[in-house]
């Protein structure tokens, strides 16, 4: 609890113009809680510490928490925009840094700190720098992608090829396939290892602060600006990553086109631009040229950034990686949680490859991390994973869980034809019965395979 404290006082001595302060403990339990500005946000301390996160913003969804991953996986996120909801029903708008904090090797705790967003002030003072506590995470390699199925090596020897030069890349994945590991990875597999890999959501920011986070400011350029580097400058030598970059503004995706084409950039309100050296990653978790069609990504922006375009299977299309991912979890989570679990019992076991894991590897690691504080003996089984129903399948909750959630309309139609690809596949012996079955031609058979990434099951 004092080495928590230490790391508070010294977060707000950093931060000093941060609203916020939060911190927890290894279990998501607040230990501490700091808040400035009563007036915005109604929470004391009383009302905070010794509550679990999920207590204090029911709200909130744990899979996808910074904290979570912050506290799972050691992983530090700086300048997320967020909308939370607290307990007593008020909503905030905050940016956060969200920082691991590490004692021996193991983590201990995380510490949240916030800046609140009022009007013009989305402008102001949010350009930091995440912090070490104790210890910094390192940026993923090639190596570091476990799986032995034949899609995924391709990837490795694309990374690994890339990697030597410093053309722009286009990555595409599904929500929990790995496409930041993938950035990271083509990163440190290069020249530009030793200089900053910075990595920043366009989802998470509104168009208005996103223009100022990515090229700066300068002070006087609107009501309360101030000097400020963006990320572009920040990452000079190095490599920016943009992910989710198909929530970008058009207008905002015009002017990284032109960053990326002149290696030049212009900080909001300003005259005179800049030289810069700096790789462009992007990634989109939807099909990049359906974005185009759309007009939800600019055509000439997808040109520019498809230089390479690597493609993230489902871990549904790699099922045999299941039990090497599950180890390799099991293996990471004894060290960090001081257990001798050695596997999943056989109804489990059973469960984990049947089930479609729409969370893809995310889901199945915070599913390992999750089942873990639970787990009694050897063996993880059914009761010790929380979200578990049961096995009910394909009720109307479960329906619109997996198929009724996210994009737009296009997007949930896509994703229900792309289950009812890959159930005639498992039900037919060959793709004329495939098509047969669908009652659609070969030809726009063979194209929607391509477009879904879809192969026939082995030994059809």
């Amino acid at each position: 609890m004092q080495k928590l404290r230490e790391y508070a006082q010294e977060v707000l001595n950093l931060y000093n113009y941060f609203n916020g302060a939060i911190i927890f403990d290894q279990n998501a339990v607040a230990v501490y809680y700091y808040n400035n500005r009563q007036d915005i946000n109604n929470l004391t301390e009383e009302d905070v510490v010794g509550k679990h996160l999920s207590q204090i913003y029911p709200n909130l969804d744990l899979s996808s928490s910074t904290i979570i991953e912050a506290l799972t996986k050691g992983i530090p996120t700086s300048n997320k925009a967020q909308r939370v909801k607290t307990f007593k029903g008020r909503e905030l708008n905050e940016v956060n840094t969200t920082i691991p904090i590490f004692e021996n090797d193991n983590i201990i705790g995380a510490v949240e700190v916030s800046k609140y967003i009022i009007g013009d002030e989305l402008h102001q003072n949010i350009f930091v720098t995440p912090v070490t506590m104790g210890q910094h995470r390192q940026l993923y390699t090639a190596d570091d992608i476990i799986s032995d199925c034949i899609q995924l090596q391709e990837v490795k020897r694309k990374i690994k090829k890339v990697a030597q030069t410093d053309s722009s890349v286009l990555i595409f994945g599904k929500t929990g396939t790995g496409k930041e590991m993938v950035a990271e990875s083509i990163h440190t597999g290069g020249k530009r290892k030793a200089k900053r890999f910075i990595s920043q959501n366009c989802a998470a920011i509104p168009a208005s602060l996103l223009e100022s986070i990515l090229f700066g400011t300068v002070k006087g350029s609107f009501t309360g600006a101030e000097n400020r580097i963006g990320l572009l400058e920040s990452a000079d030598g190095g490599t920016l990553f943009l992910d989710e970059i198909n929530n970008m503004d058009l207008s905002i995706q015009a002017k990284i086109l032109k960053a990326i084409e002149e290696q030049r950039i212009t900080r909001v309100g300003d005259y005179e631009s800049k030289l810069i050296d700096v790789r462009i990653i992007a990634a989109t978790n939807q099909d990049p040229w359906q974005l185009v069609k759309d007009m939800r990504l600019r055509e000439d922006l997808y040109y520019r950034l498809r230089v390479v375009q690597i493609d993230l299977p489902l871990l549904s299309e790699r099922k045999g990686d299941i039990d090497l991912l599950t180890k390799y979890f099991i293996k990471k989570y004894n060290k960090r949680m001081g257990k001798n679990v050695m596997g999943l019992n056989g109804e489990t076991e059973r469960f984990f490859h049947t089930y479609p894991w729409p969370g893809n590897v995310r889901e199945l690691e915070n599913t390992v991390a999750g089942a873990f504080n639970f787990v009694e003996g050897h063996f993880i089984k059914l009761q010790d994973i929380s979200w578990y129903d049961g096995g009910k399948e394909m009720e109307d909750d479960d329906f619109c869980d997996r198929f009724l959630t996210g994009g737009t309309l296009k997007d949930m139609v896509r994703n229900y034809e792309k289950h009812l690809i890959e159930e005639a596949m498992r039900q037919s012996a060959d793709l004329p019965q495939v098509a047969q079955k669908l009652g659609i031609t070969r030809q726009n058979l063979n194209h929607k395979m391509k477009q879904y990434h879809l192969q026939m099951p082995a030994g059809k």
